[in-house]
């Protein structure tokens, strides 16, 4: 099923966890992580914020982390970034 979506994804051009439904997860240094394709905030402090991906879990760690931006499809955590933790 994987190689499936990934043909579709390639001939869409499209990334592929788009189709997955799985999140992509990018951190820029150690001030920002950006994720996409996510399910929800789970739970939100100034020093960890738990975001729900399907099956996954993404739990951000860090001081004086805020909520910068979100819609429907991203959201972006700012602070000094500690760690990012998928489970």
């Amino acid at each position: 099923m994987a190689k499936v979506l990934e043909r579709l994804a390639a001939g869409l051009d499209l990334p592929a966890e788009v189709l997955a439904g799985t999140p992509r997860v990018t951190l820029t240094g150690a001030e920002q992580v950006l994720i996409e394709n996510h399910r929800g905030i789970l739970s939100y402090t100034g020093t960890e914020v738990e975001v729900g991906g399907g099956s996954l879990r993404i739990r951000v760690r860090g001081d004086g982390l805020l909520l910068r931006a979100m819609n429907g499809e991203m959201l972006l955590v700012a602070g000094h970034i500690f760690g990012v933790d998928v489970e």
